[in-house]
């Protein structure tokens, strides 16, 4: 079969993957976030019920695709929804500590609740509206440094493509960590680039120096069962 013409690399209907690594980006299911929990117990939360519902939804909706790999976040949430899916291929889940979701909260104390450690609801407030407004990681003043989290993701990312050359490979992850990625492709200057729902599904295809964006954000494998979000995970 012949190798991946450069010009047909962001077709829907290609054939052949001689050449080129599609990476499909699946965002963890809904995770059980508590607003009475402290914010280390919350950053690592495992799915909720609705989230596991939504994991065997894209592991269903995945299971025809001829998949070679699994890889994943070790949180919780994602290595759950990437075993939900690998399940489906008799594959075992690669994790990668590199694709963590960014830290938001790094520099603050982990044993109090988000509002406790902000200093109380009105600073939080104002948190979340800089980080809305500017789409950028560095609103959030004691958080992860955005640079150092992009080059992780991207370095990470890149290193699973170039491994599975010829290939269609599945990455369970974050909303922030699909996020990169996709600022890294299209050169953005913002971290979030664009919404990506959970186990939404966020396809890439890549080869030699060129990246293609495919789709971004499909959830149709949801719709069925989900018509709103839980206020704590509406980001």
């Amino acid at each position: 079969m012949a190798r991946v013409r450069s010009v047909d690399l962001g077709n829907v209907f290609l054939d052949t993957l001689d050449g080129a690594c599609e990476l499909v980006l699946v965002r963890h299911g809904e995770q059980e976030l508590r607003a009475d929990k402290s914010l280390g117990d919350n950053r690592d939360a495992p799915l909720s019920e609705l989230g596991r519902r939504q994991a065997n939804a894209v592991g269903q909706r995945l299971a025809a695709l001829d998949i070679a790999a699994v890889h994943s976040s070790p949180m919780q949430r994602a290595r759950d929804t990437g075993q939900a899916i690998a399940a489906h291929h008799d594959l075992q889940v690669t994790l990668h500590d590199s694709i963590e979701e960014v830290d938001i909260w790094r520099g603050l104390d982990q044993d109090l609740t988000m509002v406790e450690a902000n200093g109380g609801e009105e600073a939080l407030v104002a948190v979340l509206r800089e980080a809305n407004r500017t789409s950028r990681w560095d609103a959030y003043p004691h958080g992860e440094d955005r640079l150092a989290f992009r080059e992780r993701v991207v370095t990470t990312i890149e290193a699973i493509a170039a491994a599975h050359t010829g290939e269609r490979i599945v990455v369970a992850c974050h909303g922030g960590v699909i996020n990169a990625y996709l600022a890294h492709v299209w050169g953005s200057e913002l971290d979030n680039v664009c919404t990506v729902h959970h186990t939404s599904i966020t396809t890439v295809r890549a080869m030699d120096d060129l990246r293609r964006v495919v789709q971004v954000n499909d959830h149709e494998h949801v719709k069925s069962f989900q018509s709103e979000l839980n206020p704590l995970n509406s980001a």
